[in-house]
């Protein structure tokens, strides 16, 4: 074994040890020194990769990535379509972290790149029980709207809305204000114009939220993203959730039920 080999201990149920050598000490796992996408693969081709480029883009800068050595998404789709030709949808993670070396100080900036296959399954179209998380609040960063490696806020929250019996989770920024919900962006409408929280609340960029804003702009459609508390969701004509995997209403938020009414020009942007 070499001095640079990692070793992983396993503790056997009769308490014996099993040590196992792999390289798996990656700054992504020990100091979540990383971004990651998600996406979806669909006929051959990845659904929004202009969208996915540019987020990547703007994590790798943000996190002083080099990105001269990246997978292009042609040469990742390329890849996947000779590879398994019979996959009609997927959902692919895309993992990007720094080489192994250093501590808290990094000794590069090169990165290494880990694709993750799962089934594809559409989002549900409503989601009947929403609630606002009343202990993890979100705060703007220099990296809070990319989708870095840690996620710890969102893996409680999430944790939290399943033992609790609940459908979806928001989350408000360390103000107050509403930021997005446990895995996707938040929106609503009202008297015909949207509303989908300020990335200062400290939101992540999400490619349905990039989707929807596009179009709105390109249809001349009235938006605005702001900073507003709970009771403008309570007062919407609509309210739904986003990400790339396509559009969900909320129904009721606590004990309050929500006005709906479908969107259909939106879900149409998600459609397979």
């Amino acid at each position: 074994m070499n001095v640079s080999d990692t070793v992983v201990l396993t503790k056997l149920k009769a308490g014996n040890w099993e040590s196992t050598a792999g390289q798996v000490a990656n700054r992504g796992l020990l100091y979540a020194d990383g971004i990651f996408e998600t996406m979806i693969f669909l006929r051959g081709k990845i659904r929004f990769s202009e969208f996915h480029e540019q987020r990547v883009l703007e994590g790798c800068e943000v996190l002083s990535l080099n990105q001269a050595s990246l997978s292009t998404f042609d040469q990742i789709a390329s890849i996947m379509a000779q590879k398994w030709p019979w996959l009609e949808a997927c959902r692919v993670r895309w993992t990007i972290y720094r080489k192994s070396g250093g501590k808290y100080a990094p000794q590069n900036d090169e990165v290494e790149e880990l694709l993750q296959l799962e089934p594809f399954h559409p989002t549900s179209k409503t989601k009947e029980k929403a609630y606002v998380h009343p202990k993890i609040t979100l705060s703007k960063s220099i990296y809070s709207s990319c989708k870095t490696l840690n996620a710890l806020s969102y893996v409680i929250a999430n944790r939290d809305r399943v033992h609790q019996g609940y459908d979806e989770v928001l989350l408000l920024d360390h103000r107050g204000f509403l930021s997005e919900a446990g895995a996707a962006n938040l929106f609503w409408q009202k008297d015909g114009k949207f509303y989908t929280p300020s990335l200062s609340n400290g939101c992540i960029n999400g490619i349905g939220r990039r989707v929807i804003l596009t179009y709105l702009d390109s249809k001349h459609i009235p938006y605005e993203e702001v900073e507003e508390r709970v009771a403008s969701l309570t007062n919407a004509d609509t309210v739904f959730v986003s990400n790339v995997t396509g559009i969900s209403y909320l129904l009721q938020l606590g004990d309050k039920k929500l006005k709906q009414s479908r969107i259909d020009y939106l879900e149409e942007l998600f459609a397979f």
